[in-house]
């Protein structure tokens, strides 16, 4: 078996010299990608604080908002106190059931709805109590002219609730401002 030796390396001080550039470039390539790292990270960082910020909300850190202890000398934190906000209480006018025949395209269909009006103040509240008989009235109207079509989907009863607030919200005869009815709630609503 015939074995090949290598040749011998040459020796290090006999290989010919690099010229001064490649040191100096080496050098140079690191900083260039040092830099490219930092401007990432720098990039990186602004984005997600920004997304993070939500536009409208004030997102300045307040510091001092409370007061230290009373005879202490170090300057511990203590936050105010918080006092809820009061929320009025909601003002609902229950109304009686109305049963009201109305006209399908082949036959009389019945349509039988319960409701409660919510009202923003107590000057809407009496004054509806005191024109109920107009009130119930202006509904019925309203649920007459209704088809069961239009009024068994749910936009139909979203609709048909929009059309019951504006319907009441009508100044009454010698009231010159109309009342403030803020929602329709229907508590029954049947066809048949």
């Amino acid at each position: 078996m015939a074995t090949t030796k290598n040749p011998p390396l040459p020796a290090r001080s006999t290989l010919p010299m690099r010229s001064g550039s490649g040191r100096l470039l080496r050098p140079f390539i690191a900083l260039l990608v040092l830099l490219i790292v930092a401007g990432a990270s720098v990039a990186t960082t602004w984005m997600i604080t920004s997304r993070a910020q939500r536009p409208g909300v004030n997102s300045a850190v307040q510091l001092n908002v409370g007061q230290a202890p009373q005879g202490s000398a170090a300057t511990t934190f203590v936050p105010a106190a918080v006092v809820p906000v009061a929320v009025p209480a909601p003002i609902f006018i229950p109304i009686d059931a109305f049963t009201v025949t109305v006209q399908s395209a082949d036959r009389e269909r019945m349509v039988h709805v319960a409701l409660t009006l919510r009202v923003s103040d107590e000057q809407s509240r009496q004054r509806i109590e005191k024109y109920m008989p107009e009130v119930r009235s202006r509904i019925l109207l309203l649920l007459a002219s209704q088809t069961p079509e239009s009024v068994q989907t749910q936009q139909g009863k979203v609709e048909l609730a929009k059309a019951i607030m504006q319907a009441v919200n009508k100044p009454f005869a010698p009231i010159p401002d109309g009342q403030y009815v803020t929602d329709v709630l229907f508590s029954a609503f049947v066809v048949q």
